[in-house]
């Protein structure tokens, strides 16, 4: 009977995508298993079309978090008798739902006080973060099979049919298969990692009229609001508001259209990166040793002569000049630098 392995994804776009490269390879670490991934309803399209992917079970928006949690992704998984299970959350209550769920193997980091909750509990890189986190998910994996496997970047498999609706969604705007444009993630979830609207509006600006391409802005719907304001600045004429229009894999299919990417180190510069578009990523507060996108085609742009640079903060506790200057300091000619620099790569 064939080996079952279930693994969790991470909760967070850009670290679920990070993980791709585990998820991708476990059959090949575990040959002839049947692989189901446990994912968060709202990433579960990142899975479609996977060939290395057997079955998805997906976690309800409502019950992500909390004792909740626990209690209902034990019952979906105590269903079947999972031989292994990978645990990429560092949560207690990942690990507990497995273990109450009846997996036979459990093997995660030590992390968060859950080391009895494991049958394999491996500690993290020294020093902490001291590799990039899609390595340390790939290691996971390496390590708990003992498997001679190698690193594969993420990759997102986007087919003919998901690039079909991207072009008809796109239609919808008045942008045709013709043109030529650039993809713009223009707000960031963390207030410390925002570059400003004022900013996005002159580098579209600069983008349109110098640079001679449309820019499809991109995001959640939290950001809707915002997109339509940039849309209106920037004249709106060759500018298309998609946050909050677009599901992650039609996200996905627009970007693998586009010329370029710009945002920040965030899920929609993991997403551009998992289907190879260049991109510029504006870094500040966060750690690109860690949690850059992984991508040969890409511009980082970062003040690294400051000496608070990936501070790794949600909110810059600076005040005055100095508040979040690693990202007031960013100019729009070093974007458009960057983007020059990633388009002749």
């Amino acid at each position: 009977m064939a080996l079952k392995v279930l693994i969790r994804t991470p909760n967070h776009l850009g670290d679920t995508l990070m993980a791709m490269p585990m998820i991708n390879e476990a059959r090949e670490a575990h040959p002839g298993s049947v692989l189901s991934v446990l994912v968060p309803e709202y990433l579960a399209d990142l899975f479609d079309a996977n060939p290395a992917v057997d079955e998805l079970i997906k976690i309800p928006t409502k019950h992500i978090h909390g004792l909740i949690s626990v209690v209902r992704v034990r019952d979906l998984i105590a269903r079947d008798s999972y031989d292994i299970g990978y645990i990429l959350p560092p949560s207690f209550g990942a690990a507990a739902a497995f273990k109450l769920g009846g997996v036979g193997e459990r093997i995660g980091y030590v992390t968060d006080g859950r080391r009895l909750l494991l049958t394999k509990a491996l500690p993290l890189p020294e020093p902490l973060n001291s590799s990039h986190r899609s390595e340390t998910y790939f290691n996971l994996l390496r390590r708990g099979a003992k498997a001679s496997i190698s690193y594969v970047p993420p990759k997102l498999f986007i087919n003919d049919q998901d690039v079909e609706r991207a072009i008809e969604l796109l239609k919808a705007y008045d942008v045709g298969e013709e043109v030529k444009y650039a993809v713009v993630a223009f707000r960031a979830v963390a207030e410390s990692r925002r570059w400003g609207k004022d900013n996005y509006v002159a580098l579209i600006k600069e983008i349109v009229a110098e640079m001679g391409y449309h820019v499809m802005l991109i995001g959640s719907a939290a950001d809707r609001a915002e997109g339509d304001e940039v849309v209106a600045a920037t004249g709106g004429r060759k500018v298309v508001n998609l946050a909050g229009k677009t599901s992650l894999r039609e996200a996905a299919a627009v970007l693998s259209q586009g010329v370029f990417f710009v945002g920040n180190d965030s899920g929609p510069a993991h997403l551009a990166a998992s289907v190879g578009i260049p991109l510029v990523v504006l870094t500040g507060a966060d750690d690109p040793a860690e949690t850059s996108p992984v991508s040969t085609r890409k511009e980082v742009i970062s003040l690294d002569h400051l000496e608070c640079i990936h501070c790794v903060k949600n909110l810059c506790p600076l005040k005055g000049e100095e508040k979040m200057q690693c990202m007031t300091g960013i100019s729009v000619e070093m974007v458009l630098e960057a983007i020059s620099k990633v388009i002749e790569k």
